[in-house]
């Protein structure tokens, strides 16, 4: 699952050194890929893979979180690729405590989309195993609903209503029993009507292990990997009007096992978000419980390519 990325103000030296060493030891996979942050998902030239994510997360306080993220891949040659990512649905629902009284709210709408575009800088391929470096650039555009409830804060409406850049690396290590990401990336977002997210830095690593069938010695019609995601998040506080919004900004860090079903032409998957670290920038934040997510991934072959 991926959170709302944003700005870090500072980094940690000993953080830094942790990510170099996460990037190097940790490395984008098959259709068999990640699954919270698929913006590093890897795809061959001609290959479209179409995947929907509804995921659930709750807070402290009561606070719920749903969105149904839709994700398009397409291998646009063999070394660039173009992924689309689109909330189609985002429900945020809880209580909001004025004057000493909690009144229930749903904010319920459209989220946004990014389009990101990712290039294969370097591959090398051995006896059953591919190593690749990929960066891309994506641009996170204001599609969604960013107003749907005039009693909600801005940070709980569906979407963020700003224009946003975000830069990432992508490695990956893939052979035919495990294979294993890692992703470090930078987000930041122009603002609008007053509102600014906070930029983030945002790190992620992946391990999945083969379970079934034990051998490759056979024809295989399809694999079932048990799945080691992690995801962390350094953010600077958000602001209206040029003031922080006391309860945002700081550090996420998730730690989300799953199983991952994989066959040629669909998989499905189930993974849990569990927090191991968390950290915010003033009182006022509601505190993250758990969350899962659920993954349905559909692919198929076009010529239409380079």
């Amino acid at each position: 699952m991926r959170l709302i990325f944003r700005e870090i103000r500072a980094l940690p030296t000993l953080f830094a050194g942790a990510l170099a060493v996460l990037l190097a030891l940790s490395l984008v996979a098959p259709a068999r890929a990640q699954i919270t942050f698929p913006s590093a998902a890897p795809i061959s030239a001609g290959n479209v893979i179409v995947r929907t994510q509804p995921t659930v997360t709750e807070y402290s306080g009561g606070l719920q979180s749903f969105y149904d993220e839709n994700i398009v891949l397409y291998g646009a040659s063999p070394d660039l690729a173009f992924i689309l990512e689109n909330k189609s649905i985002v429900t945020n629902s809880g209580n909001i405590v004025s004057n000493g009284k909690a009144t229930a709210f749903t904010a319920t709408g459209f989220g946004d989309t990014v389009l990101d575009t990712r290039y294969n800088l370097y591959e090398t391929d051995g006896v059953g195993s591919t190593f690749r470096i990929a960066p891309y650039i994506g641009i996170d555009m204001p599609t969604g609903m960013d107003n749907v409830n005039a009693e909600v804060p801005r940070t709980l409406q569906p979407a963020s209503g700003e224009w946003g850049t975000r830069e990432a690396l992508t490695s990956s290590w893939q052979t035919l029993f495990w294979n294993a990401q890692a992703l470090i990336g930078y987000q930041n977002y122009a603002g609008s009507d007053g509102f600014q997210t906070g930029s983030s830095l945002l790190a992620d690593a992946a391990f999945h292990y083969l379970i079934w069938p034990s051998d490759l010695d056979r024809e295989v019609p399809s694999e079932v990997f048990a799945s080691l995601e992690t995801n962390y998040s350094l953010s600077a506080v958000d602001r209206m009007n040029g003031m922080a919004i006391s309860g945002t900004g700081g550090q996420l860090w998730t730690v989300d096992p799953g199983i991952l079903y994989s066959a040629p032409t669909w998989g499905a998957a189930f993974t849990a978000l569990l927090p191991v670290l968390q950290q915010y920038r003033g009182p006022g934040a509601s505190r993250y419980d758990y969350g899962f997510e659920v993954t349905f991934r559909y692919s198929f072959f076009t010529y239409h390519h380079w």
